[in-house]
Parts: structure tokens; C-alpha cells; sequence
């Protein structure tokens, strides 16, 4: 005669349990819910330079990428912590582009880029910088030496689905361009930008 298994009803209550108290996770990471795509504006400004003699002060990026905010998990048995990006960087600009930051003081913006990228929140924005020069009222070209051929700009802001995001980024010419005492006087470029603000 077989006998037939009878489970035993308390068991019943481990996964109510499990799911009710600390320490029990299956280890799964938890990651930011990206619900469609939204638009963002990077815009670009700058404030005063006060170099005698010069009429531009030329820029050329290659590339914009915005990088998304990580979150804090945590694994199996509430041990083990990791920080994970729910979604990957975006590149938004991948061309390169020359913006005259002397152009672009007074309040005045330009647009370095726009695209649709996933909803959800970021907390910061590259900028690829790959050649520098200044213009001065004769004619004359002086190449910058760039230091720094990336920027990364710590600005949180957030992507709403179907909505435009515009973020405003402020490359302080005055700030970037110095002269190298230590040689034979090169003008260098260490970019110093900052966020300006959130439209």
C-alpha cells in the first residue's frame, strides 16, 4: 500500500516569511524603473574672458555622453553591496563640433545637443574636447595645449517620458585657459566646466 506524501502546513509560512524580513533576498539587484524615452537639450555658455587682444576663444568638442545614476543593491543574505547602473551611457554627440566660447557670455547658449534617451535619472555629463584655439584681433592663431581631453560634469537631473529636459552647462573660458610658467610660457587648456542649470 503506497502512502502519499502529506506536506506539513506550517512550512506554508517560509515564504511569507522571506519576503517579510530583512536579510532574506534572493539576490537580485533592484535598478531604476525606464519607462520610454524622453528628450535632453545640452546647451552651452560662458562668462567674461578677459584676455587683451582676443576675439575668440575656439572649442572643438567630439562628443557628449550622458551617464545614468547608480543605485545602491544589496545580494544574497543582505551581505554583499554593489553599485549598478540601470542603464548603460548615452552618447548624444559623436561628430565633431567648434563653438567660439567668446560668443556665447551674456547670458547667450548654444546648443551642442539633442536626442531621445531613456527615461530615468542621471548624474552626469562628458564632454570630449579634442582641439583648442585663440583668435586674437591681427589674425593670429594660438593652438592651446588641452590638458584634459574629457570632462565629466556632475549634474543630477531627470528624464521624463514624452517630456524635454534642458540642461545648461557654463565652459568658464577664463577659468580654462592658462599659461604654462613653468616652459616656454605654451597657453594650455584644463577645461573648467560647471552646471549651470536645469530647464
Amino acid at each position: 500500500m503506497s502512502r502519499r506524501f502529506v506536506p506539513d502546513p506550517r512550512w506554508a509560512l517560509v515564504p511569507i516569511l522571506c519576503l517579510t524580513l530583512p536579510g532574506c533576498s534572493q539576490g537580485s539587484f533592484s535598478a531604476s524603473v525606464n519607462n520610454g524615452n524622453g528628450t535632453v537639450n545640452v546647451f552651452l555658455t560662458d562668462a567674461p574672458l578677459d584676455l587683451s587682444g582676443v576675439t575668440s576663444v575656439n572649442v572643438t568638442l567630439t562628443g557628449v555622453v550622458l551617464f545614468p545614476e547608480s543605485t545602491e543593491t544589496t545580494g544574497g543574505m543582505g551581505s554583499l553591496t554593489a553599485s549598478v547602473d540601470p542603464m548603460t551611457p548615452v552618447v548624444i554627440v559623436s561628430h565633431p563640433s567648434t563653438f567660439d566660447l567668446l560668443t556665447l557670455t551674456g547670458g547667450a547658449t548654444t546648443l551642442l545637443g539633442t536626442d531621445e534617451v531613456p527615461a530615468g535619472k542621471y548624474a552626469r555629463i562628458r564632454l570630449e574636447v579634442s582641439s583648442a584655439e585663440l583668435v586674437y584681433q591681427d589674425g593670429t592663431v594660438a593652438p592651446l595645449k588641452i590638458e584634459a581631453g574629457k570632462v565629466d560634469v556632475p549634474i543630477q537631473f531627470d528624464v521624463t517620458q514624452d517630456q524635454t529636459t534642458g540642461v545648461v552647462l557654463d565652459f568658464d573660458a577664463a577659468a580654462s585657459v592658462q599659461v604654462n610658467n613653468t616652459g616656454n610660457e605654451q597657453l594650455i587648456l584644463r577645461p573648467v566646466v560647471t552646471p549651470k542649470s536645469i530647464q
